[in-house]
């Protein structure tokens, strides 16, 4: 086991941009496990299927590298309030979460990754490296915290003290047999609940336990159908993510500006989108291709359009109307719905108490 080869493994990392580095063993981690199989149970995890199936998805990642040993786990700050000036009216405008206002962090974290994946087999020629950027059966947040970055807050977001909860992980598998990191001390939010009582459709049912089924960040990225009514107006402007725990959390102090100019908002979408332009682009290529390299091709056009009726049914004035009664004539059944819904709200909006006669 080779403590100085660790630490040269980490100088790199953090020499080719990797805000935290830290080396932990890849092995199971049954408790994560125990509390994952838990929370699918409940039926937390929505339609997110491929989560009741982490043991069959673990053990294809092992065998990927069967004598693999060692995990590099890694930090990204992504932290950003750069931007460029936005001159959208509010009442046209739908936001963006911090994470997805540049460009996509798989690919940017990937494209370093390799850099570090050379390096590594430079250093012994039977090395072998599997990279992982928040797609594969991995705890990513425990094994952060083994690493010693921080804590798991109630808000259920990897807590660090240098950056605050604004970082992505990634990891790098390999079979080098590498010293690992000391976990840091215990971390605790203590009483502090300000993260639950932040939420705006109250999805944190409870301290470290998330209904994935009334959050934010779900609705409006992974989840493919009807969003429910009565959480609609709870959703106010938000069309893709939703950052109201992280900015709630006491943590957020430590917050600074990212390193990285791929994640700030002048490299992708930024903080806010048109809506009106949005109902404009009429073809999924043509979404994808408007929307490439950034996180936000990672839901569909007529998942975005319902998510920009709900904007606009919660926020939209008179003048939208013409383009939401297009939709209601033009579009997939998912997004007639939600059309419809909001037409329904402005209609209310803008009704006026008769006057005397």
């Amino acid at each position: 086991m080779s403590a100085e080869l660790s630490a040269e493994i980490k100088r790199f990392a953090k020499d080719a941009g990797f805000d935290l580095a830290g080396i932990t063993p890849f092995r199971p981690l049954k408790e994560a496990e125990g509390r994952l199989k838990r929370w699918t149970a409940k039926g937390y995890h929505g339609g997110m299927r491929y989560l009741e199936n982490f043991d069959s998805r673990w053990e294809r990642l092992r065998a990927k590298i069967p004598d693999a040993g060692s995990m590099i786990v890694l930090g990204v700050n992504y932290f950003s309030e750069t931007g460029r000036p936005e001159r959208i009216k509010s009442s046209l405008r739908g936001k963006i979460a911090k994470y997805a206002r540049g460009r996509d962090y798989h690919e940017v974290i990937r494209e370093k990754l390799k850099g570090l994946e050379k390096f590594l087999k430079g250093k012994d020629s039977r090395a072998q490296c599997f990279v992982c950027v928040d797609t594969e059966p991995l705890f990513e947040r425990a094994y952060a915290e083994e690493a010693g970055f921080g804590f798991c807050g109630k808000h259920t977001n990897l807590l660090t003290k240098r950056f605050g909860p604004w970082v992505f992980l990634a990891e790098v598998i390999t079979n080098l047999d590498l010293y690992p990191d000391p976990a840091g001390p215990a971390g605790s939010c203590g009483r502090c609940r300000k993260c639950l009582d932040a939420c705006p459709t109250k999805a944190l049912t409870a301290p470290y336990q998330m209904d994935a089924r009334r959050c934010i960040a779900y609705l409006t990225i992974e989840h493919k159908g009807v969003i429910p009514e009565e959480l609609r107006p709870l959703i106010k402007d938000r069309v893709f993510g939703c950052d109201e725990c992280l900015k709630a959390c006491p943590f957020s102090k430590f917050a600074k500006e990212t390193s990285w100019p791929e994640f700030e908002s002048q490299k992708g979408s930024g903080p806010f989108l048109d809506l009106r332009s949005l109902f404009e682009i009429k073809s999924n290529r043509a979404y994808e291709r408007k929307f490439r390299g950034t996180p936000l091709v990672r839901a569909s056009r007529k998942m975005m359009l319902r998510n920009a009726a709900i904007a606009l049914g919660n926020f939209g004035s008179a003048e939208t109307v013409p383009t939401l009664r297009q939709a209601l004539e033009r579009e997939d059944a998912l997004v007639k719905i939600h059309v419809a819904w909001a037409l329904n709200q402005i209609k209310a909006r803008n009704k006026r108490p008769a006057g005397p006669e």
